[in-house]
This record gives C-alpha cells, structure tokens and sequence, in this order.
C-alpha cells in the first residue's frame, strides 16, 4: 500500500493505528467513487485558500518573501481540528465557553484542555519526525546517508500534508468539511493578519526608512517590498518581520523568513519570475512559478 497506492490509504492507517491506542472505533462510510482509489480528487465544497490580489509590475527593489512553515498541519494543530473534537449543535451548549473555539466559518471545536484530538497528534508525530530526518541530513556521514535523510523529511512533509486533503476529499474515506473549510479559513485570516501587521509596523511614521508594501501573497507567503535597494537590508527587515509576527499566532503556527527575490518580475497570480537569494553575497538561482 505505502509504495502502491496513494495518500488517502496513508492517512486512514495512522488513523486507525491512533484510534486503537485510544480505544475509539472509526465509523465505514460507503464510498460513491469509482473505485479506483485515486486520491487526487480536487474538492470544490468549500472556500479554498487567500489569494491575495498581485500589484503586477517589475520589481528592482528586492523583494522579502515570508512564508508560514507547514501551513495546513500547524492550524490543525494550533486549533485542536479533528473528527473528534468537532461539536455538533446539539452537543455545542454541553461546554463552557473557555473549553471550545469557533472557527472562522462558524463550526465548533473543544480546545486541547478538554481532549486533543488524533490528527493534531499524528501531525505532531509527523513534524516531529521530519525535524529529526533534517537535523540527521545534516550530519550525515555521506552523501547517500544525506539522499536517504532528504527523501524521508520530503515523505513525511507529504505525509503531514495529505492529513488536511483527506479531510476535504468529499470521494474519500472519511470526508469533513467543517475540518476542511476552518483550515482554510485559519489560513484565509492569518494571510490578511500577516499582510496588516507588516504594512502596520514597517512605515516611515515608526522610524523606518520607508513604508512597506505587501505586493502578493499566496496560500501561505507573502511577497513584501520593504523599500530597500539592498538585499542584505531585506533580508533583516524579513527576518524581523517574520519573528515579530508569529508572536500574535497561536503556537505552533510559525511565520519564517526564506529568500528574497531581486530582482523580481510579478505578472499575474501564480505567475512570477526572479532571482532568488538566501544570502546577500551571491544569488542561488533563477526562481520561475508557472511561467
């Protein structure tokens, strides 16, 4: 199954192996698919992730990009989002107002003081994981040890973030849109947040050079021009960026500071070109989405 079939069979089994060690059983639904077992259906339920409108231009001022590291698992887990800790509206008044969250499209969760639910748990068993496949990539004695380190962080990454599509896959094993539609609300909420708090903070008013521009954000990263011709300064200005606003999302939601792009070429959503660096000397490469 691991080698043969896709992520769904992936997601169900670690479902199944946490329900077990909490003594819960796991309802069968009938599946109306096909029956081919294809995982990829796209899912069109609900409301997807922020696109944020691009100001289409050329860019020579470098540009900062901000990016929240594993987006989709990180809300899950910051806001406890499971099939089992879902409140329907018969069962919502049976708990305090401090012992649930509302998310932002209006369905119910009880918080991880009340009971923490099985994907937040296997996400952070997944996450955990991956951090320690990078940290042994790293110190790896050869570069086939470091090969072998590098596919298994990449396998967990996808494995952490199949959790939040199978929720959202309607033609799945076990479909949950309320689980499916608040990610992506979390998501939708945190972009807007990241977008006000950098053009908020980073004005001439508060004693920077000039007024910061958020020209593009995507799912889950923001493009900003911070006003500087130098990549070092850019990247400083998005480092500490990227610290002072995680700080205002709940934990373990990060927002980290990656590369800058100089210069840079926005044409239209998902659509840009540049030159990408991740240190001031020298730039890595040539960075094309979807042109």
């Amino acid at each position: 199954y691991l080698f043969t079939r896709g992520q769904q069979i992936k997601v169900l089994s670690m479902l199944y192996r946490k329900a077990r060690e909490h003594d819960m059983v796991i309802p069968v639904f009938p599946k109306e698919a096909n029956g081919s077992g294809n995982d990829d259906d796209e899912d069109i339920g609900y409301e997807g992730a922020t696109v944020l409108e691009p100001k289409c231009a050329f860019y020579q001022k470098p540009i900062a990009t901000l990016d929240f590291a594993s987006l989709y698992p990180s809300i899950m887990r910051a806001h406890n989002l499971c099939y089992t800790t879902l409140l329907t509206p018969e069962n919502q008044a049976n708990y305090p107002d401090d012992a649930k969250e509302q998310s932002p499209c209006g369905h119910w969760f009880v918080t991880s003081k009340v009971r923490k639910g099985l994907l937040p748990t296997i996400l952070e068993e997944l996450l955990t994981a991956r951090s320690q496949a990078k940290k042994d990539m790293k110190n790896a004695r050869d570069e086939f040890e470091r090969d072998v380190m590098n596919g298994r962080q990449l396998a967990l990454k996808v494995s952490a973030n199949s959790v939040y599509g199978f929720t959202g896959a309607t033609v799945g094993a076990l479909p949950c849109i309320p689980i499916s539609a608040s990610v992506t609300a979390y998501g939708r909420e945190m972009i807007q947040a990241t977008k006000r708090a950098v053009e908020e903070h980073y004005t001439i008013a508060n004693g920077y050079a000039w007024d910061a521009e958020v020209v593009y954000g995507d799912t889950d990263s923001v493009m900003v021009k911070f006003g500087t011709d130098q990549v070092k300064d850019a990247m400083e200005l998005g480092l500490d960026a990227a610290k002072r606003i995680t700080k205002i999302f709940q934990d373990p939601i990060s927002l980290e500071f990656e590369k800058v792009y100089h210069p840079y070429l926005l044409m239209a959503k998902k659509r840009y070109a540049g030159l990408y660096w991740t240190k001031p000397e020298k730039y890595d490469k040539l960075d094309c989405k979807g042109i």
